[in-house]
């Protein structure tokens, strides 16, 4: 049955009897959040579910009740000496390829996770009537030639595919349409490769915004978003679409209905018949790391499937993370960079303006919109809208006594005080209670003064500063202005919500720039967030220019002013090799009670296997050699099964999670 569990370990009413070879068996894994239980089962099939096949969901019977599970694979013998239970139902088409399910139970031992955690990740939740549908549409490669043509992509479509591309670019904004994302390279690259005949393409990208950006690049070329009654060319996975139509996708997808697909994290892992092309824009961003365990990152999702399937990788952006730039220093993918002339022609002017600079324009220079910078605003707004990014949302995020400086803290906890709008009490960030009638311990001042501005209160301010101008804001909270809806005037956005324009702004401002103050990779978190709020201007041939206020690691201030972000990103990795630190090595944390997490580190043969061992008084960290590392996480998830089997369930591990410096 799987690591000798039985059906009877796990409570299944199976009774004794002999094999049963003449009958097709479905061998499965069922949906169970016990680790012991992550093992195959066998069912047999009976006559009137005989269109089951490997990759159909199914429910079956155990332990006294019906629970969904996965048919990995059907077979005509079971090892299992007793009577087996029949199969109860089951879907009307595959929602999993054989290649999706090898790479599901290669992502559970590389994670210490369980298969069906990652089944569950991959496929959206099953609609009947969808599965119904039989497949009536077939790629039409004749409007993906002529898309690769309108995309100035034809003169590549001969591609030799004996040799899959493995690179990691630092991407340039396209000076005809600016922002977030390079739409049109990504759909270019991915639309040449399924052109070619070889295969699907999946573009993988962080938000709705680029999943919309590529897929209005995709209908200008040309093609056309599939749908169940028209067919289509591309397929796009978006969690807000109903039920129906997510899963319509998805299963046109699999069964090679489309030959290009677009989405979000998810659909890193969309199975399709063959996959000749997988594009991964902006692996730093936050998105691609899955909350739900076992907290697979969409990067090493994209990196197993490369290896394994034989397609195409590019993992692109405007600021390649430095787990990217690992695998090019490790020789498995290679750097593309950008050449000078690309770089002069292509990117907007940056200044910065750090301590020093603002120093020049006296008291003034202090104020979160030198003065300098004001000048270049207002001549900018005579050319086209001006963007100014703030890194905070909400009003003010922190407050201080106006008389002597000191931190403004609530009474009850100690927490930072913000101010959720004008003239309104402060409240704690921490416990969130209002702190009626402030005033400062230190010197009895009432007087709260503004530390750290939020998107509302600078727009608020901009809207005094520049009267008569129009001013939008696009965050969470106010709500995020789509690309394309900017008449002009100011747009006062938050990382992340800068709506593009065509053509790009004529002036993009970043205030209180900074590096996060902890943690990893601080220097390179900020050159990518400043960065891809500088690839929204107009490029300097068109006049466009880019201020960043405020005071940055030299790194990062280096790399912003000459647009070099690979090279300050390896910059990074060097470093990193030189401690030892992640991606060159590899961090497994163990979470849980002190006696618990000291017999997982004995049981993982850390010690054996040369690992750095980190206490804390949460758990401990292990950084091992990317070599040693499987062994140890191979250790760890049979401790994991063992101690599930034995009722314990007090030990947390994850695999290759933020590590966190103290």
């Amino acid at each position: 049955m799987g690591e000798d569990t039985t059906a009877e370990d796990a409570g299944a009413t199976h009774l004794l009897a002999g094999m049963m070879p003449e009958r097709r068996i479905a061998r499965v894994v069922i949906d169970s959040p016990l680790p012991h239980l992550d093992a195959p089962f066998d069912y047999l099939i009976p006559d009137k579910l005989d269109r089951v096949e490997q990759g159909y969901r199914v429910r079956v019977p155990f332990a006294g009740r019906l629970v969904n599970a996965v048919v990995m694979a059907v077979i005509d013998r079971s090892d299992f000496e007793g009577r087996l239970l029949e199969v109860r139902s089951a879907a009307y088409a595959p929602s999993y390829t054989p290649s999706s399910l090898r790479l599901a139970e290669a992502l559970a031992q590389r994670s210490c996770g369980s298969t069906w955690d990652v089944l569950r990740l991959m496929a959206p939740p099953r609609v009947a009537a969808v599965e119904k549908r039989a497949p009536d549409t077939e790629v039409d490669l004749g409007r993906l030639r002529a898309a690769a043509d309108a995309l100035g992509a034809a003169d590549r479509l001969h591609h030799d595919a004996r040799e899959p591309r493995r690179v990691v670019r630092q991407s340039l904004p396209d000076p005809e349409s600016p922002g977030s994302t390079a739409a049109r390279e990504l759909a270019a690259d991915a639309v040449r490769a399924a052109a070619t005949g070889r295969g699907s393409a999946l573009i993988v990208v962080p938000d709705a915004r680029a999943v919309a950006a590529v897929a209005s690049v995709l209908r200008d070329a040309g093609l056309e978003r599939w749908t169940s009654r028209g067919g289509g060319d591309f397929a796009v996975l978006d969690a807000d679409d109903g039920p129906n139509v997510r899963y319509g996708q998805y299963l046109a997808a699999l069964r090679g209905e489309v030959g290009l697909v677009v989405g979000t994290r998810p659909s890193v892992m969309q199975p399709v018949p063959r996959l000749a092309h997988l594009a991964l824009w902006d692996d730093g961003h936050t998105a691609y790391e899955d909350p739900h365990a076992p907290y697979l990152h969409a990067r090493t999702i994209a990196n197993m499937r490369a290896e394994s399937e034989g397609c195409d990788l590019v993992v692109a952006g405007y600021v390649p993370s430095i787990e990217a730039v690992a695998l090019t220093a490790h020789h498995w993918a290679t750097l593309e960079q950008p050449d000078t002339e690309a770089l002069r022609t292509r990117t907007a002017t940056i200044d910065l303006w750090d301590d020093e600079r603002r120093a020049h324009d006296g008291p003034a220079g202090r104020h979160w919109m030198p003065p300098g910078v004001w000048r270049r605003v207002t001549e900018a707004l005579a050319a086209g809208p001006v963007a100014v990014v703030v890194p905070r949302a909400g009003y003010v995020q922190a407050t201080a006594c106006a008389r002597c400086d000191a931190w403004a803290e609530c009474r009850e906890c100690g927490g930072s005080l913000s101010l959720p709008a004008q003239g309104a009490d402060p409240v704690c960030t921490s416990c969130g209670r209002t702190q009626v009638d402030w005033h400062c311990p230190e010197c009895h001042g009432n007087r709260l003064a503004q530390r750290r501005q939020g998107v509302a209160r600078v727009a608020e301010q901009l809207g005094a500063m520049a009267s008569g101008v129009q001013v939008m804001v696009s965050s969470a909270s106010s709500g995020v202005v789509p690309d394309g809806a900017v008449p002009g005037g100011l747009v006062v956005a938050v990382p992340g919500a800068i709506p593009a324009v065509p053509g790009g702004y004529a002036h993009v401002v970043v205030v209180d720039a900074a590096a996060p103050a902890s943690g990893l990779g601080g220097e390179v978190v900020a050159l990518r967030h400043w960065l891809v709020a500088a690839a929204h201007a107009r490029s300097r041939a068109a006049g466009g220019g880019v201020s960043i206020v405020g005071e940055l690691p030299a790194l990062t201030a280096r790399a912003l002013r000459t647009w070099r972000a690979a090279d300050a990103v390896r910059e990074a990795y060097d470093e990193r090799a030189e401690l030892s630190l992640p991606p060159v090595t590899r961090h497994v944390r163990l979470e849980g009670p002190e006696a618990a997490v000291a017999r997982a580190v004995r049981a993982s043969g850390a010690e054996s296997l040369g690992a750095i061992v980190a206490p804390d008084d949460r758990g401990a960290s292990l950084l091992l050699s990317r070599g040693a590392a499987q062994a140890c996480v191979d250790a760890l998830r049979s401790l994991l099964r063992e101690q599930s089997k034995a009722g314990g369930d007090d030990l947390r591990v994850r695999v290759d999670g933020p590590l966190r410096l103290a």
